[in-house]
């Protein structure tokens, strides 16, 4: 009975969805950026939602936060200082430089990643690498949501039929996505991260309230500081989560179109911070969440289907008919909500960025063509990475994240330094070459981890390692070129 009412329940969410996209068609104009009217509080809610999603906040720190303790939390915090830093730093570079501004013809200065590293670099070559890799740090992050939520429509499809979520999903978050524009994501984030958090709290009161006794209290004390002890022996973990914690907002293509579509720099500051403290809140919510689980439930396996699967087969009517409908809904809602806000910016920078503009009136049919093509290239990868190369998804997770971040340093350099350097020859040439080989470094480590010696610490380097060394070139390389000009 308990899986019947969690089925229908995840049925009525993708109805809900899908109907919203139907109800709220939005027009081509306002299509990818709200008629550049996004106040701070729709920016920091979907900035939120878009962090919270369930490859992340509801499997990475729920099972994580059991080994690591409160010590995970280091992700958040440091997010939030990687945020502060994009605010204090970059952003009142970018509005110097008019980024996402009105122009005379009524476009904007640089409305996109894309476009804002050509109009820095002055070089199609420069725009094309940086682009296509973070096309591909994207389209990983949404692969990795598919997996997981095939993964959790498992505990009522059986394996052979489990690809057919996958279509659904995907069909879904085509439609309302396709044709409600950053509108509708912005709109649903709201709805999908407020649940969320409404279900985080529920669950955390009930398990408090039905089960805590002052020998479970006693039991989960030590718990809280990780089962694995202290802090310096995951050094490889959050070293990881550091560097990609603090060069995350200006990677991902999900901010700069966020940024692009803010009414102004003040907004745009205060959404960050809104953003930034709900996703802190919503980490530490389902952290402890997961402390208390399966400090309780102690012999529930350690995934999100081991707690899907307790709570439907609890004794607790509560807990089995009411919370792990409401827990499997809030699954799916962070699904789409990362999803939808991974899509769109990769329709925008097709659209911006690789192709000719479509003739007026066509727009939309365009869009739909490619958004089609994402999905279709995000199944096959799915299939090759989780089918053929047998990655398991902590190893996936932080492979993601450092393709995810691995522009970053071109993108930095862009921000800060003198267009006479970044637009000579020189500086281009070796900025593709250092970025490449920051990918490669970064893939490399990836497959030697996960496949030659098992290990998930030299997957956990691989960003720190690709960054380091591509940053530390390619600022020699920058440092040598302002030289040389000076000179003459």
């Amino acid at each position: 009975m308990a899986y019947t009412i969690c089925f229908f329940t995840a049925i009525a969410v993708l109805i809900f969805f899908l109907m919203y996209g139907l109800l709220h068609v939005s027009n081509v104009d306002s299509y990818f950026n709200c008629n550049r009217q996004l106040g701070w509080f729709e920016f920091g809610n979907s900035f939120a939602a878009a962090s919270t999603s369930l490859a992340t906040v509801l499997f990475f720190f729920v099972t994580l936060g059991l080994t690591n303790g409160l010590y995970i939390l280091i992700s958040p915090i440091s997010f939030f200082i990687g945020t502060e830093l994009f605010n204090f730093f970059m952003l009142p570079r970018l509005k110097k430089q008019q980024f996402g501004m009105q122009n005379d013809n009524g476009g904007t200065l640089g409305g996109t990643l894309g476009e804002y590293i050509k109009m820095r670099y002055n070089s199609n070559l420069v725009k094309n690498v940086i682009m296509i890799i973070t096309l591909l740090g994207i389209v990983s992050i949404m692969l990795i949501e598919l997996f997981v939520g095939v993964q959790i429509f498992d505990i009522f499809i059986k394996s052979e039929y489990e690809e057919y979520a996958l279509y659904f999903i995907v069909f879904v978050s085509f439609v309302y996505t396709g044709l409600g524009g950053l509108n509708a994501v912005v709109k649903t984030d709201k709805l999908q991260f407020y649940f969320m958090m409404f279900v985080a709290i529920v669950l955390i009161a009930f398990l408090f309230f039905s089960y805590g006794n002052p020998l479970t209290m006693k039991q989960l004390k030590p718990q809280f500081f990780g089962s694995n002890g202290l802090l310096c022996e995951n050094w490889a973990l959050y070293l990881n989560i550091l560097t990609v914690n603090a060069l995350l907002v200006p990677s991902l293509l999900r901010n700069w179109q966020l940024i692009a579509a803010t009414k102004s720099d003040r907004e745009i500051k205060k959404g960050f911070r809104n953003g930034v403290l709900l996703t802190a809140i919503i980490s530490f919510l389902f952290v402890i969440f997961g402390l208390l689980f399966f400090n309780i439930f102690d012999n529930a396996p350690l995934s999100m289907n081991g707690i899907l699967t307790t709570m439907a087969e609890s004794n607790s009517y509560i807990m089995s008919y009411v919370l792990f409908p409401l827990l499997f809904a809030a699954c799916l809602m962070a699904l789409l909500s990362t999803v939808d806000s991974s899509l769109l910016p990769v329709v925008q920078c097709l659209a911006n960025d690789f192709f000719p503009k479509p003739k007026r009136g066509k727009e939309k049919k365009m869009y739909a063509i490619y958004m089609i093509s994402t999905l279709i290239v995000t199944i096959l990868l799915y299939k090759v990475v989780f089918k053929w190369l047998d990655f398991d998804i902590l190893s996936w997770l932080f492979t993601i994240f450092s393709v995810v971040t691995i522009s970053s340093p071109a993108i930095i350099f862009a921000c800060f330094g003198k267009e006479s350097v970044l637009r000579t020859k020189s500086m281009c040439f070796f900025t593709v070459i250092l970025t490449i080989l920051g990918l490669l470094i970064a893939l490399s480590l990836s497959i030697y981890g996960n496949i030659i010696n098992e290990n998930l610490s030299y997957i956990q380097l691989n960003a720190p390692i690709a960054i380091f060394l591509s940053s530390f070139l390619l600022s020699i390389v920058y440092i040598v070129i302002q030289s040389i000009q000076s000179k003459k």
